[in-house]
């Protein structure tokens, strides 16, 4: 049988009879029992969220390999889909959400791995296929609540969510989805590096490449360690990017200097963040290309391909991370955290690099396209540069008769 009913649609229900006085009876009491529950806002034939999800999901992956979506949509999408928010809603009818219920969904969502179901199991398991086999890849969770920029991340995925079963015409209205912040103001940039520091890092990872007592594996891995120093802090490409590249993403061109005078650069070829970009880079990394191509040479035995990582293992596999090495020369160097307890990263050499940039007087936009970024991003989080940097800049003469301080020691 089917009906239709006001700001519901048509409805369809199979009443599972052959018998046409039985199924006339059964229709009426269809009938009268939907009317009755429209009178209420409840659909007769309401979908769970579970469902619903499910069929986002499908949806999803069916739009990724079309190329509608990007490529990590389906490979993220549907484990917060199915750990965070099928976990929590499971078999509620999708048109009885309503705006509370998302708010108490969010003070669940933040306690989820430190008082709630997560705490037990604190580890998030990922599918990936590696080489033609698919392999769960466990690790474990960041300590602590979600920020709001991982919240907010969701919010947008809950709304797809929601606007997905409104097309599908599973509920009419979709209730308000959104996200109370923190009121409290933190310091969210990563640190970055003075200049001085800067040579002091890659000063003392030179020294620890040629200690007496490592052995040639140690020493080459502190190589590679040094070779991304360097690289990353000439380039300012984000740590994804970095481990992206490919010997054959590496472009040599001839530009002509403010003389005229002709000058051979390299330009990357740089995947990261579901986006491609051509970075220029800066002269100086020149020798660190040709350290990790020597060291490939030396642990593989044969020349580097253009499909060959820049930063690779002993058996020519990617790199993934220097996390744990990055840490151990953060501490050897003495710049592990800064004043206010915060750690340096991989990311701390692009904040030095943009605000290097900024310092030497490098156009603000044309270092958001070659960083990959934009200006409002690089004066939020990315630059260092603070007032008294420029403090000739700040106190002019203005009446042209003030005189100089003696300086001590002069």
């Amino acid at each position: 049988m089917r009906f239709s009913l006001k700001q519901q649609g048509q409805q369809r229900f199979s009443l599972k009879t052959k018998d046409q006085d039985t199924a006339a009876l059964l229709a009426r009491e269809k009938w009268a029992s939907s009317c009755l529950l429209a009178e209420h806002g409840i659909r007769s034939n309401s979908k769970s969220f579970a469902k619903v999800a499910e069929e986002f999901i499908a949806q999803l992956e069916r739009e990724v390999e079309r190329g509608v979506r990007a490529e990590y949509q389906a490979k993220q999408y549907p484990m917060i889909i199915r750990t965070y928010f099928v976990r929590h809603f499971d078999k509620r009818a999708i048109d009885q959400i309503r705006t509370g219920d998302i708010e108490r969904y969010w003070d669940w969502r933040r306690e989820y791995w430190i008082s709630g179901p997560g705490s037990k199991h604190p580890y998030i398991v990922y599918k990936r296929v590696i080489k033609g086999r698919e392999t769960r890849i466990r690790r474990a969770v960041k300590e602590g609540y979600p920020t709001d920029s991982t919240l907010a991340k969701e919010v947008l995925l809950f709304n797809q969510i929601f606007d997905f079963a409104r097309r599908r015409d599973y509920l009419t209205q979709v209730p308000e989805i959104a996200l109370r912040k923190s009121k409290v103001r933190k310091q969210k940039a990563r640190p970055g590096f003075t200049l001085e520091e800067f040579r002091h890092l890659l000063d003392v990872s030179e020294r620890r490449i040629h200690e007496d007592h490592i052995n040639s594996h140690v020493r080459n891995d502190r190589t590679k360690l040094h070779a991304f120093c360097y690289i990353a802090g000439f380039t300012g490409l984000r740590p994804t990017e970095l481990f992206n590249l490919c010997w054959g993403n590496i472009e040599q061109r001839t530009v002509e200097l403010a003389a005229g005078v002709p000058q051979n650069i390299l330009v990357f070829h740089v995947r990261g963040k579901g986006k491609e970009r051509e970075t220029a880079t800066m002269p100086e990394i020149l020798t660190s290309l040709n350290l990790l191509k020597n060291v490939f040479m030396l642990e593989t035995e044969r020349e580097p391909n253009g499909d060959d990582p820049l930063f690779a293992n002993a058996d020519g596999s990617p790199i993934k991370s220097f996390k744990v090495g990055l840490a151990q020369l953060f501490e050897a160097a003495g710049l592990r955290t800064v004043d206010d307890g915060r750690q340096r990263s991989s990311f701390s050499f692009r904040h030095f690099y943009i605000t290097q940039q900024i310092r030497n007087n490098v156009n603000p936009h044309v270092l958001a396209r070659n960083a990959g970024t934009s200006t409002q991003m690089i004066d939020q989080y990315y630059s260092k540069i603070v007032a008294t940097d420029e403090v000739n800049k700040l106190t002019p003469d203005w009446f042209g008769t003030r005189f100089q301080l003696p300086v001590k020691g002069r």
